[in-house]
């Protein structure tokens, strides 16, 4: 079942980033449309990109995408350059440099503001609730943006993803893991503010470490088991090298989205031709790396396995069940408490409302969401 469930996204992803440019079958790769006409009276307009991620990174280049398409959009006169994590401020001061002005924008992941409401990590990544193609058509068609844009706007940011993709890898680790039992006996890097607080509830010993420095902790044992993001990012940090077991599924971070958030004073300085190249290329990178991540992805945990001896592992059902049931207990004690995540959380909820009961119906027999093969 779980490898039939990546088999269908994977179709689906490739069929996505085509209508999210409106079926044009060129590619928006190498081909997109000058939102601006010929307007020669258009000012030429130079913004800083920040970035939460380094220059190395495969999150990095949907940055660099992003501010590629928005000078194609513009003949070349809106022009973003971007700046990696570290070269103008921490990942964990992007949010603050953004909204000061010190950039204009920058590439962030809205789980990384969870210290500033708990409703931002919910807006970047899910445990058991989205899908990557959950988060593709909510931001599309079920309101997503607006109420992304209502939360930003509260400390008055713009925001647009401009990548959704599917579940991480799993928790990689030195060990084997099949049970709550042994992460109790690890020390785990787990990102998240609500994923921590499953784990605590589940007596996780959580340890906080920097994406940059996940290797050289596994590598010394200073943690026993960790996370990053899908197969081919946690490759870059070649995680496979120094964890050698990989646990199934995702159950902490089951999609994610990365964005562009903009400073509001230079979103409201632009011209409307511009704030519309830009949310284009933020359409456009949407649709594109749904089906790129799903691609490389798919590659490189083949590679893994079949390559550089890494061991796959699933938790067993029971405890799997359980960990379930803390999640929903988790989701439903902040919306309790915090309206915003309470805003996020129910939109969410009427999303599924519609969509999961024909879901159910093509998920029988792999019709719908695609199958799993058997080829010599």
């Amino acid at each position: 079942m779980k490898k039939k469930f990546l088999a269908l996204l994977l179709c689906l992803a490739m069929a996505l980033s085509l209508s999210a440019c409106g079926g044009q079958t060129t590619g928006v790769m190498n081909q997109v449309t000058n939102t601006t006409g010929s307007n020669d009276d258009l000012p030429v307009v130079k913004w800083k990109m920040a970035s939460t991620w380094g220059s190395g990174n495969v999150h990095f280049t949907v940055d660099q995408r992003f501010s590629e398409l928005v000078s194609q959009l513009t003949n070349g006169k809106f022009q973003i350059t971007n700046y990696g994590e570290g070269e103008i401020c921490a990942a964990a001061a992007v949010f603050d440099t953004v909204q000061d002005g010190t950039v204009q924008c920058a590439g962030d992941w809205s789980g990384y503001w969870a210290g500033k409401d708990p409703a931002f990590e919910i807006l970047s990544t899910t445990m058991n609730l989205f899908s990557g193609l959950d988060y593709y058509v909510w931001f599309e068609q079920g309101g997503g943006i607006e109420v992304a844009q209502e939360l930003y706007g509260q400390y008055d940011l713009v925001w647009f993803p401009i990548l959704c993709h599917f579940s991480e890898s799993g928790i990689r680790s030195s060990k084997p893991i099949t049970s709550i039992a042994d992460l109790q006996t690890m020390k785990t890097r787990l990102g998240g503010v609500m994923a921590g607080r499953v784990g605590q509830k589940l007596g996780f010993n959580i340890t906080t470490v920097a994406a940059s420095e996940l290797y050289e902790s596994l590598q010394r044992g200073v943690i026993d088991a960790g996370e990053f993001s899908g197969p081919n990012a946690d490759s870059t940090l070649k995680l496979e090298e120094v964890a050698k077991y990989w646990v199934e599924p995702c159950w902490y971070q089951s999609s994610g989205n990365n964005g562009v958030v903009i400073n509001k004073a230079a979103w409201d300085a632009l011209p409307a031709e511009y704030q519309l190249a830009v949310e284009t290329a933020a359409a456009a990178c949407r649709g594109e790396n749904l089906a790129r991540y799903t691609w490389l992805d798919c590659t490189a945990a083949t590679r893994m396995i079949e390559e550089e001896g890494v061991t796959v592992t699933y938790m067993n059902e029971d405890d799997l069940a359980t960990i379930h049931e803390t999640i929903t207990e988790v989701y439903e004690e902040e919306a309790a408490a915090n309206p915003n995540f309470k805003m996020v959380y129910d939109s969410m909820k009427e999303y599924c409302k519609v969509v999961d009961p024909y879901r159910e119906m093509l998920n029988s027999g792999g019709y719908g969401f695609g199958f799993n093969h058997e080829f010599e």
